[in-house]
């Protein structure tokens, strides 16, 4: 029996006239009206919000453990598949003759400034170094220990050092010496570190992107539907997305784009106000060691006027040529740290750590930790894994939407490849350089624990503080802020461009100044108010919670994309 013709028309209903003139109605007031609660609710009882969205995040961590791992490993696996099979990775994302839009530097600077530029400059020395202390490795080897100490009767005294406590007993021949056990702030600890670390910004993080981006692609190109998530799930829906049910696809959307560019845009901050104060010594600027609310705020303000400017030139001008400047900044301060840097120890962990994320990959992908409380692998998987599995997730319509808006007229083996290899290649070499220079100085005793005692945020710039001088420590300092500054801009410009793209059914020239002006000062009210309500934590349970919707789209987005390549190879026979 012949199988139907597929979808290729969805009648998104727009506007025809008044100020939502070429938007669906319903997805842009919704989709307001949600975040203005969330905002409203945030301003008036912070305490409150911030309360119950932490109660909110601590549930998931300790619930959806399962669901967040398996999904994404999901993704991985749809993403891998449809670029090895060769038919479907050989299919065109638009026009058979067609010539993509970016030359390959720039199609890839876009992509990478928007995914995970600020992440680099946030974690690709902290993460390392907080792994250096903790990590599932550690705390294993601490259950370890803690079972052969009680084996053996012994007692510890309360608040002593359990890895003292272990050696004293190993030499007075109490009990024999474990095998392969993981001390904190060790070089024993590396491998560890890196293999949790590229597990984060790996192919996971990647595969969450294109998944979204590349079905976007080939239901708006390949297809001609519009470019909005609702097409995604044509094959599994069909007509239904003209109405309700497309609707709350695209609301979904439009929510978990605001909450998870809240969260990268929040850390991009902290990562600012850090650096200022690295230039200035301005004690406003830092609080206790972490940046001050009122810090955050100003940053907030600049970076959001920049970012509407920006917004307002449109994806070919202000968000590509920042992007082009960012990656060549991006490419000068790697190079500094190639050569300053620990090179050496850093190409030695870039190559072991590579190694060893890809042979321990289907467990590292597939392993849940029980949560057992304090102090259990559980509990590290939930505050790193998780929390990034929801981030990814949260940020993917964003990404995805923009990602398909610069890749059309390539295959779809093209921009899986250049879509999760290229910038997972890109995050480890970042976290090799820069993450290792840090860890080479505490263990050869150059920092001294000056680089394990400051917020994760500030650790690159104590790193740049050891190895120069006060005058040319600074100097830096104001290079790094500057690429910062592009990221946050091209970040929070582009997420502005995707929500109206969105809201306007696909079309992406639809938004006016005045829309992308409005969801500019929404975007800057969001971060706001969840920052006054309870600081960086605040934004990140808003983001898990906001991510957990649209998780469940994803799944089944990979279904639609799947089923829709079966069919046109059954069609095509």
């Amino acid at each position: 029996m012949a199988l139907d013709p597929p979808l290729k028309d969805l009648d998104i209903s727009l506007a025809p006239s008044g100020f939502y003139k070429g938007f669906n109605n319903t997805v842009a007031v919704a989709s307001k009206v949600i975040i203005a609660l969330i905002v409203v609710w945030a301003v008036i009882n912070p305490e409150s919000a911030g309360k119950i969205l932490g109660d909110m995040k601590n549930w998931s961590f300790a619930h959806l453990n399962y669901y967040y791992t398996w999904a994404v490993a999901f993704f991985i696996f749809v993403c891998l598949l449809i670029a090895i099979v060769p038919s479907w990775g050989r299919t065109k994302l638009g026009d058979p003759d067609g010539k993509p839009e970016f030359s390959n530097f720039s199609w890839f600077s876009m992509m990478f400034g928007a995914g995970i530029g600020i992440g680099m400059l946030g974690y690709a020395t902290g993460e390392p170094m907080w792994h250096m202390g903790d990590n599932p490795d550690i705390r294993m080897s601490v259950e370890a220990i803690g079972a052969a100490l009680g084996a053996a009767n012994v007692t510890m005294a309360e608040g002593a050092d359990i890895w003292a406590e272990y050696r004293a007993q190993v030499a007075a021949g109490t009990i024999t010496a474990i095998d392969g056990l993981v001390e904190p702030k060790t070089a024993s600890t590396i491998d560890s570190v890196y293999r949790y670390s590229f597990l984060h910004w790996g192919l996971g993080a990647w595969s969450c992107y294109a998944l979204v981006g590349i079905a976007l692609a080939f239901f708006s190109y390949s297809r001609g539907l519009p470019l909005t998530i609702r097409s995604t799930l044509a094959p599994l829906f069909g007509k239904n997305l003209e109405g309700p049910v497309g609707h709350i696809v695209d609301i979904t959307a439009v929510v978990a784009t605001i909450l998870g560019i809240a969260q990268t845009i929040g850390l991009g901050l902290a990562s600012f106000s850090s650096g200022l104060y690295n230039i200035t010594g301005a004690e406003w600027l830092v609080v206790d060691g972490e940046p001050s609310t009122g810090s955050l705020l100003v940053a907030l303000a600049v970076v959001m006027v920049c970012s509407t400017l920006s917004a307002l030139s449109g994806v070919g001008k202000g968000i590509k040529w920042l992007s082009n400047l960012n990656m060549v900044l991006s490419f000068g301060l790697l190079a500094f740290f190639l050569i300053f840097g620990s090179t050496m120890f850093a190409l030695t962990i870039l190559g072991k750590g590579t190694f060893s994320y890809l042979i321990n990959l289907p467990a590292l992908t597939f392993t849940v930790f029980p949560a057992n409380g304090a102090g259990s692998p559980g509990e590290w998987q939930g505050w790193w894994s998780i929390f990034y599995w929801a981030w990814w997730i949260a940020f993917a319509p964003f990404v995805g939407i923009f990602l398909a808006r610069i890749s059309k007229n390539r295959t779809i083996r093209e921009f899986a490849f250049g879509a999760i290899v290229a910038p997972s290649l890109m995050c480890f070499l970042w976290f090799s350089l820069l993450g290792g220079t840090a860890i080479d100085l505490e263990l050869n005793g150059a920092a001294e624990g000056q680089i394990y005692a400051k917020s994760l945020t500030a650790q690159l710039y104590e790193v740049i503080n050891i190895m120069l001088s006060s005058g040319l420590a600074k100097g830096m300092s104001v290079l790094i802020v500057v690429l910062l500054l592009t990221y946050l801009v091209t970040s929070a410009d582009s997420a502005v461009l995707v929500v109206n793209t969105i809201n306007a059914g696909g079309e992406a020239g639809a938004a006016g100044k005045s829309h992308i002006i409005i969801w500019g000062l929404i975007l800057t009210a969001v971060i706001a108010a969840l920052l006054l309500a309870g600081g960086l934590n605040a934004i990140q349970a808003a983001m898990i919670v906001g991510a957990i919707p649209f998780s469940f789209m994803m799944i089944l987005m990979g279904i639609s994309l799947i089923k829709a390549l079966i069919r046109d190879g059954m069609r095509a026979k």
